[in-house]
């Protein structure tokens, strides 16, 4: 039986909440706000559970459907696990704020939108390479037992023809194939990094990289630099064992990285001797075409850089295909972790990834064009809707970093309490910091959009 973990009591919530009624709003979303904060200052831990509403209600002197909603949204928001029998928890540190729309635990009845993630739909050009696809393309592989510790041959093959063309000289032997980027980076860190050891990140960050770095069970010390100047580590700090870097469009800001941030990073690396992981999820999803970065391979000692990708982004969210680069014995070590996770990585999906690289890309000049033109449109939406908002223009990335010159959790707590699911800064944070920021999509219609940000939350 799981440890129950600590229980608060109604008091210590009570004293701990401070003047909670002030908040502009319901008194639910101003409780759930309240609460989100407490969790995000980490003044409220995981495994902590809160207490009975029941008791709540009467400690605060409000109706018990006011707490019960309060809870709810905390719930949908991800801020606290809902179980029967066990009441609510705390939920870990940096686990990503969301949940599945069609999630019954969500805590809400109806889900108008989901802008809390940025994962894209499939474009024209992918769906016509699966419409293509021949049953002959899977044959051979169904007269085997399916497992590849390393990935399909074909496929390795492919990414590494791919990497080559578009800059990165590599072969098959460099490619573990994964479960997508995600998986690929919780494989690397869980691999490499040691128990107490010190991993830096930018910051704000990939609040995936967040998720993995607190929940691989190795007690890791996160550090942040900040995103836009990585000679910090040149400058006398503590040296980090890992350096978590995305190299090509930053994630939230959608910014695009210099060759200078760049050559600075692989500097201090080659003189330090860490290891960096190199994310290039974004790599094709650059808006203008003049611009090419290369990425960090011929600038880091190559015992010193593994690189992540993935065909998510190019192709479908719900093609969960990615890969890490590196020298084969660091391939070799990270494969062995991977096959007490999952075995091997579906062979259907790499199949499917294998004929989607042979047109790649003309499918990345058609996702690069769609979402140049969605991140205009939804600057517009955005300044058009909400003149006070402060948006930085994307120059790449399926995202919109917007500074709302308010309380994020605020606001998020509030859509939420609506049914619109909103990512606000602190979950991008290793600091918790960015607390007047929120990360938009922007591949829904500008109509749409301009509907749920003219809503009155």
């Amino acid at each position: 039986m799981r440890d129950p973990g600590p229980q608060l009591s109604a008091r210590e919530l009570a004293s701990m909440l401070g003047t909670w009624r002030s908040h502009d709003g319901t008194l639910s979303i101003g409780l759930a706000t309240a609460i989100a904060h407490l969790v995000e200052s980490g003044e409220l831990r995981s495994g902590v559970r809160l207490p009975a509403q029941r008791v709540l209600a009467a400690e605060l002197e409000v109706a018990r459907g006011t707490v019960t909603t309060a809870y709810e949204i905390l719930a949908g928001g991800g801020y606290v696990t809902a179980e029967v029998g066990r009441g609510s928890t705390v939920s870990p540190p940096n686990k990503p704020r969301l949940r599945p729309l069609d999630d019954p635990g969500s805590g809400l009845s109806s889900v108008v939108a989901d802008l809390s993630t940025q994962s894209l739909p499939a474009g024209g050009t992918f769906v016509d390479v699966l419409e293509r696809m021949r049953s002959n393309s899977l044959r051979p592989y169904l007269e085997t037992d399916g497992h590849n510790a390393f990935g399909l041959a074909a496929l390795r093959n492919a990414v590494a023809r791919y990497l080559t063309v578009g800059g990165t000289p590599t072969v098959p032997e460099q490619i573990l194939i994964t479960a997508g980027a995600q998986q690929a980076l919780w494989l690397t860190v869980f691999a490499l990094a040691e128990t107490g050891d010190t991993i830096m990140v930018e910051d704000p960050t990939y609040r995936g990289i967040l998720a993995v770095l607190a929940g691989c069970g190795r007690d890791l010390r996160v550090d942040a630099l900040p995103w836009s100047d990585y000679t910090l580590t040149r400058r006398g700090r503590h040296g980090p064992a890992m350096v978590y870097a995305q190299s090509s469009v930053h994630s939230p800001t959608g910014l695009v990285r210099s060759e200078e941030m760049l050559l600075d990073l692989a500097e201090s690396a080659n003189r330090q001797g860490f290891l960096v992981i190199e994310d290039r999820s974004t790599a094709d999803l650059i808006f203008d075409p003049e611009i090419q970065t290369s990425g960090l391979a011929g600038h880091i000692a190559p015992d010193k850089l593994l690189t992540v990708g993935t065909l998510s982004k190019l192709f479908w969210g719900g093609l969960r295909v990615g890969w890490i680069r590196g020298e084969p014995a660091m391939i070799a070590r990270v494969a062995d972790v991977k096959q007490t996770i999952d075995v091997t990585t579906s062979v259907l999906d790499q199949v499917v990834a294998s004929e989607a690289l042979l047109g790649a890309r003309a499918i990345a000049e058609e996702r690069r064009r769609s979402l140049m033109d969605h991140a205009a449109a939804t600057v517009g939406v955005v300044r058009r809707c909400r003149p006070e908002w402060n948006p930085l223009p994307p120059e790449g990335g399926s995202g919109l970093w917007v500074d709302i010159h308010s309380d994020a959790i605020d606001y998020a707590m509030a859509a939420q309490a609506s049914g619109i699911r909103i990512a606000a800064g602190p979950a991008f944070s290793a600091t918790r910091g960015f607390d007047t920021h929120i990360r938009l999509p922007i591949w829904h219609p500008a109509d749409d959009l301009a509907e749920l940000l003219s809503s009155p939350v």
